[in-house]
């Protein structure tokens, strides 16, 4: 018997999608690619170490991870020549054990746990999330702002207690003792952030942003999101994956400013001179001084530029999907449907207004009534124009109409010369009284609103 398959909602280069309502599947994911990135920089880093020459300038030689690492001051000497090796190996020691932990990791999520956390036993069921879930998303954003902050930290400790950092104007590597902390004198940098030129503003500002993310984190981990916040972002997975394209986008362009024209944290000496920004066909940096070999600054600083430009394509593509506009599928009724090309592009289906009222909604009469009066309503006497609510586009209120009483007497007796009272059913009875007689009645109002 022939087995049927179900086709899988998402195909294999979906990447994540594939697990995104699967959270223990989901950090699989995530931890086996950080294995990845951990192995490549191990990797890599030996692989450029052993093509190193001293006697030649580093951005002249292709490299991009030693360029790195050597501005961080790691076994360089005067003039930013590497006089020692070890530092680089043990970094890429480092990250090739860092490689095989995330990876085991994985294995231990993938091997011994359920494809969702929601199925598991206290305390690790705690660490399942749901798209929808405002608390648990700020929860996970706090933390993540965590590790950005104890990252900048990280940087701090090495410019002031693990050896400094090397200092492009004096061409050596040097302590930073003193950072600039002083916010108003940063402040000035608000307009020309990229133009920062001594070490101790840099180390100071990279001390105000761990402050300013260690506070966010604590404060997103403790306090679950605002109303407003619900109401203005949006919580589902191509919401939260759209925020975070544009968050790298935003720092992948801020890398591609810095490297292509700072030269403070990224020196001449390991990334070439500054570039030039040029546009023809679409924007890129190139040297001014028209080397023959593009130097690391130049390879770096285009890179960066245009993986930012993709990821904010990618940041507006997944913005659309959590909106609701399904940009694949109009695509495809275009191709079914050509005339449907001409066709505007938005949800026709009726829906129904349950918040509209479309007839009169009688308001109960008031208290005092004109006793003892037969009425019936007249025709709507004329339109009155109220003031109407605009919810959604919608005018909730669709008229108001006054409504008059108007007696109506069935009988009247023949004229008497006084009061007549006759015995009948156990009580007395007063015939009714011609209408002159009759006190007239107010008019009584009756509306029709709307919510």
């Amino acid at each position: 018997m022939k087995k049927t398959q179900t086709p899988p909602l998402y195909p294999w280069w979906a990447g994540n999608a594939r697990f995104i309502d699967q959270s223990n599947t989901f950090i699989v994911a995530h931890a086996a690619q950080g294995a990845l990135i951990m192995l490549w920089a191990g990797v890599f880093t030996l692989f450029e170490l052993a093509k190193y020459n001293p006697a030649a300038p580093m951005y002249d030689q292709g490299l991009i991870l030693l360029p790195h690492l050597a501005a961080l001051g790691l076994g360089v000497g005067n003039g930013g020549q590497i006089v020692e090796p070890f530092p680089y190996l043990a970094v890429a020691g480092f990250h090739l054990v860092a490689a095989g932990v995330l990876a085991w990791g994985a294995w231990f999520h993938r091997e011994k746990l359920p494809a969702s956390l929601e199925m598991t036993a206290p305390p690790v069921v705690k660490f399942h999330f749901r798209w929808d879930d405002e608390a648990k998303l700020g929860l996970i954003l706090g933390h993540h702002l965590l590790m950005l902050g104890l990252g900048a930290l990280l940087l701090v400790a090495k410019a002031m207690w693990f050896g400094g950092l090397y200092d492009a104007t004096l061409e050596q590597v040097r302590v930073v003792s003193q950072p600039n902390v002083d916010v108003f004198a940063l402040w000035e940098y608000r307009t020309h952030l990229f133009d920062v030129n001594n070490l101790e503003d840099l180390v100071g500002g990279h001390i105000i942003v761990a402050v300013l993310l260690l506070l966010g984190g604590t404060w997103h981990i403790l306090v679950p999101p605002f109303g407003w916040v619900k109401n203005r972002f949006l919580f589902s997975g191509d919401g939260i994956l759209s925020y975070s394209l544009f968050g790298i986008a935003l720092a992948g362009f801020a890398a591609s400013y810095y490297c292509g024209f700072n030269t403070l944290a990224y020196p001449v000496a390991f990334y070439g001179p500054a570039l030039e920004l040029k546009s023809q066909f679409a924007p890129y940096y190139f040297d001014p001084a028209g080397a023959e070999i593009y130097s690391a600054r130049v390879w770096l600083a285009n890179a960066h530029f245009y993986l930012a430009f993709f990821f904010l394509q990618g940041g507006l593509w997944h913005f659309q999907r959590a909106m609701g506009l399904d940009v694949s599928r109009m695509f495809r009724s275009w191709q079914e449907e050509l005339q449907a090309v001409y066709q505007p592009q938005f949800q026709c289906e009726p829906q129904a207004l349950l918040e509209v009222v479309y007839e009169p909604r009688l308001v109960p009469a008031p208290a005092i009534a004109p006793g003892e009066t037969e009425a019936m309503y007249e025709p709507v006497q004329g339109w009155h124009a109220p003031s109407l609510r605009v919810i959604n586009g919608v005018k909730n209120t669709l008229y108001q109409a006054v409504y008059h009483w108007r007696p109506v007497v069935f009988y009247e007796p023949a004229q008497v010369s006084g009061l007549r009272q006759e015995r009948a059913m156990g009580g007395f009875y007063a015939p009714a009284a011609k209408p002159s007689q009759q006190r007239p009645p107010r008019p009584q109002r009756w509306y029709g609103v709307g919510n």
